[in-house]
């Protein structure tokens, strides 16, 4: 579709990442094929597209519309998720906008869903059971043992998450010129929203990045993390497929690349640091993105008012 194309090279020069192209073109494929089908016609024109038909789109997708992952069964959307369509719906027609086929953009009167606070989607992090059962698992020297290149390889990877909670982009960018052992920093030159930060490594990082590069070798790319073919840059899948053999491996549900940054967010909280020390080292633009973490979790609310309870 040559409306997609011209869309994701568009994003491409607005400097957006890999992973967002790809969540932006999903929604907009999904939302042309729904308003093709609305107005029963074969081609999308951006000018035939109204307020009212975007606020029918919000409606179908809060109460309708189903996603799916792989082999698991259909699923509604979440509040968050309709949110997030909208947020790129809102930059598609910004791209028609820019290029001259509509004069102003319809989807900025499309208002987000609004949330109660306490039904706002919780970031998942690991219990402190479920963090020591994945240290357990990443540190087995029986495994080092049998292949200790990749050992070693993951094990960084993983620290680097949960001892300097970096994003998965981030983990990717990452360059051997990036870390300074001897001033003990590791610097996130492009994160998100193009901000640049240096984190603090701590002891456990530092032993795992100093043993990772000095079995990563010389490969053919600058990227810190290579794949163990033919030492390229290891890519999204790669790493997103490691986070899947741990959770096999731990029995630990939804371990996915998020889950270890929420939880060094939600142990900086619990251990008494402040809000601002906590967005700065995962480099949050806006102080109230880590205010959710302050939040108890749902396993640790149901403790609490289980220990009322007159039945044991």
């Amino acid at each position: 579709m040559n409306i997609l194309l011209g869309y994701e090279r568009w994003l491409e020069e607005n400097g957006f990442r890999e992973n967002s192209i790809d969540r932006y073109l999903i929604v907009a494929r999904n939302f042309v094929e729904w308003h093709n089908k609305l107005l029963k016609k074969s081609e999308f024109s951006p000018s035939d597209v109204s307020g009212r038909d975007l606020h029918d789109w919000k409606k179908y997708l809060l109460n309708e519309a189903t996603y799916q992952r792989g082999k698991q069964p259909p699923k509604k959307y979440s509040v968050s998720s309709v949110n997030n369509c909208l947020k790129s719906i809102r930059t598609f027609f910004q791209f028609f906008c820019e290029s001259g086929e509509i004069s102003s953009n319809p989807a900025l009167k499309v208002k987000a869903q609004k949330l109660a606070p306490d039904f706002e989607q919780e970031p998942r992090w690991l219990e402190r059971a479920e963090r020591n059962k994945l240290l357990r698992v990443v540190d087995d020297e029986r495994v080092a043992e049998k292949n200790r290149w990749k050992f070693t390889r993951n094990r960084a990877i993983v620290y680097v998450q949960l001892y300097a909670g970096l994003r998965l982009s981030e983990v990717l960018d990452l360059e051997p010129e990036d870390i300074s052992f001897e001033t003990g920093y590791l610097f996130v030159r492009d994160g998100k929203g193009g901000k640049a930060r240096r984190i603090e490594i701590n002891k456990d990082l530092r032993l795992a990045l100093m043993e990772w590069i000095a079995e990563r070798g010389s490969p053919d790319t600058k990227k810190l993390f290579t794949s163990s073919r033919g030492g390229k840059e290891l890519s999204k899948q790669g790493i997103e497929y490691l986070y899947r053999t741990l959770s096999q491996k731990t029995g630990i549900k939804d371990l996915t690349t998020h889950v270890p940054r929420h939880t060094l967010a939600h142990d900086l909280i619990e251990a008494g640091f402040s809000i601002q020390r906590v967005a700065d080292i995962l480099g949050h633009a806006n102080i109230n993105y880590t205010r959710v973490y302050i939040k108890s979790s749902s396993e640790e609310r149901r403790e609490a008012l289980d220990s009322l309870s007159s039945i044991q």
